[in-house]
């Protein structure tokens, strides 16, 4: 079952709630490294899928907890300029605790109302981020109009199926669990419809994975970092009806297995 409806963008309970501080966020990347059986890091991928040219000026919204630069900063030419934002200053706050390098800054900005001139930057970043924002279209707008002619946004998203058994696990332990989730909206699939009229030209590829979960309680702190920030009102056997479908599952396969996919779009503004 795949829910068609769209959650309402409600900035103030992302700030307050979700992310105000980064342990929700922390909690759903945990599980991805820990449990992926990709060879290749999805952050090492996304890297390696861009053609750049350093020097370069980077703007990225959304930076969250710096899980890309954490990887990838090694690749950075020293006489680059990296500006990373975020919506939360929690984020924010967590992000300057783990990289500290003089050729970067970190600022809070809202994705569709962005405070840089035209044309300013070489690559703009938005990975994960755009369907948090009330209007998609203002918000690819504004990530274009601060592009430099000729420069690269990158954008990445999930598609409908990505983890999509969690959601229908959870809503058949009880139905009060919501299967509107914070990435409809911007699906892989409204991408495909919503990025042609902003670009002439972009590359798609596909990040697929298979997380294979070992450890039952691991799963459950997951499960929780998107029940509890959203307020679900759940039964009170729900972790534990959650608990025994894991062990269930890792006793017959060895594991709680997850399936991942995720676009990348490479798009170029003319």
């Amino acid at each position: 079952m795949i829910c068609n409806m769209v959650l309402d963008v409600d900035k103030n309970y992302l700030k307050e709630r979700q992310y105000k501080s980064s342990g929700n966020l922390e909690a759903r990347i945990a599980i991805h490294e820990r449990f992926r059986t990709n060879p290749e890091s999805f952050h090492g991928w996304i890297w390696d899928n861009m053609e750049l040219s350093q020097p370069m000026r980077v703007l990225e919204v959304g930076c969250g907890t710096g899980q890309f630069w954490t990887e990838n900063y090694k690749h950075v030419d020293e006489k680059s300029d990296l500006t990373l934002t975020d919506f939360s200053e929690g984020m924010i706050e967590k992000i300057k605790s783990k990289i500290n390098h003089s050729n970067i800054k970190f600022e809070v900005a809202d994705i569709e109302q962005l405070p840089y001139d035209d044309n300013t930057f070489d690559l703009v970043m938005a990975h994960h981020v755009i369907y948090h924002s009330s209007d998609k279209d203002k918000a690819i707008s504004e990530l274009k109009r601060v592009t430099k002619p000729g420069g690269t946004i990158s954008i990445t998203s999930n598609s409908e199926k990505h983890m999509l058994n969690v959601y229908t696990i959870s809503h058949s332990i009880d139905n009060n669990y919501s299967m509107v989730r914070n990435i409809d909206g911007f699906t892989e699939e409204d991408a495909d419809k919503i990025l042609p009229k902003h670009f002439s030209k972009f590359d798609k590829k596909i990040y697929e994975d298979l997380l294979k979960v070992t450890d039952p309680d691991f799963m459950l702190e997951y499960i929780k970092s998107t029940t509890e920030p959203r307020k679900m009102d759940l039964k009170e056997s729900f972790y534990d009806e959650w608990a025994k479908i894991v062990k269930n599952e890792i006793d017959e396969k060895g594991y709680f297995g997850i399936l991942k996919r995720s676009p990348h779009f490479i798009c170029k503004k003319n």
